[in-house]
């Protein structure tokens, strides 16, 4: 007994020190699997765990940090979701990548581009982070001297980007508000497509707080400084350098025109220095209706530090 009991012991100690081959005796990774038949006979593969939408959300708090990289195959979606499935859109491979579930692959259409979800550095002035995540977002975030408290966070399954907002008693600059974004690896948010700031509208700022207060959003004045012949001068347009979707559906002149949520007459670059946009409360300028959705946050330009917007919303690329 003493003899096996060795042997076995032996036998532990070398699997923790080496590499291990199954189906193989010569393994040329941590793990090496290699196939048991090659001749259809038989079904090879691995079986990761198998869960529901429902069970992975009912176990939510097993899953922090120390379990990012976890991998899991879904049979169904969630009945309802929260912030860590709130990407389970379908079954199939999902991934654990430390504050929410992210799909391992899903079919995208490459034959109609409607919009641009590519960040231009150039143009936003940094590169922002590949990992920071609304939901990782702190609660509070101090800007300008005061703090500022998170709303709420939501992701959006489209283009795979997170969004928050964060709200206070005191007014915050323009400024203040990108550098803010800018820290916590996201930046001010951008609407290039209808769709995209539909979502936002209808999941982020229907919180009570956008009843009363505005929000600043990452669509600002650029100028030239030259010459009268360069032209748009100023011009305003997404912080990210992405292209808003045009409606070709109507033909002819109206063909060409960029739809926007802008208050009726917004942005007019009135008064000193305004062009920095933000959405105003709930209803203040009224409301506007296109391709049958209606909105009740219109947007509208103002100076930087202007000392009216409160809030501001932060759009992250994960």
């Amino acid at each position: 007994m003493r003899k096996k009991l060795c042997l076995i012991f032996l036998a532990i100690q070398s699997l923790a020190f080496s590499q291990i081959g199954i189906a193989n005796t010569a393994p040329d990774a941590t793990l090496d699997v290699k196939a048991l038949k090659a001749d259809g006979s038989t079904s090879e593969g691995i079986m990761i765990p198998r869960l529901t939408g429902d069970q992975i959300k009912n176990a939510g708090n097993q899953y922090a940090a120390a379990q990012t990289g976890a991998m899991v195959y879904v049979t169904s979606v969630p009945s309802s979701t929260d912030t860590k499935t709130a990407d389970i859109t379908a079954p199939g491979c999902y991934y654990f990548n430390g504050s929410v579930w992210k799909s391992m692959g899903k079919s995208v259409n490459t034959t109609v581009i409607s919009y641009s979800t590519t960040v231009d550095p150039n143009i936003l002035g940094y590169i922002p982070s590949k990992t920071a995540t609304a939901a990782s977002a702190p609660q509070t975030v101090s800007a300008g001297g005061h703090t500022y408290t998170k709303v709420a966070s939501i992701s959006y399954s489209s283009n795979g980007h997170s969004y928050t907002a964060y709200s206070g008693s005191t007014a915050i600059s323009w400024f203040d508000a990108y550098n803010a974004a800018k820290n916590m690896g996201g930046y001010l948010a951008t609407f290039a497509s209808d769709a995209e700031w539909q979502y936002v509208e209808q999941n982020l700022l229907n919180n009570s707080v956008f009843n009363t207060q505005k929000a600043w959003i990452g669509f600002v004045k650029f100028s030239w400084y030259a010459g009268a012949a360069l032209t748009p001068d100023p011009e305003e347009k997404w912080i990210s350098g992405e292209q808003p979707v045009h409606d070709y559906s109507a033909g002819g002149t109206n063909a060409v025109k960029k739809s926007g949520w802008f208050a009726n007459g917004e942005p007019n670059n009135a008064g000193s220095g305004e062009g920095f946009v933000h959405t105003y409360e709930k209803n203040a300028a009224g409301t506007k209706t296109y391709n049958g959705y209606t909105s009740y946050h219109l947007w509208n330009d103002f100076p930087a530090n202007n000392g009216y917007v409160n809030a501001f919303i932060i759009e992250f690329q994960q």
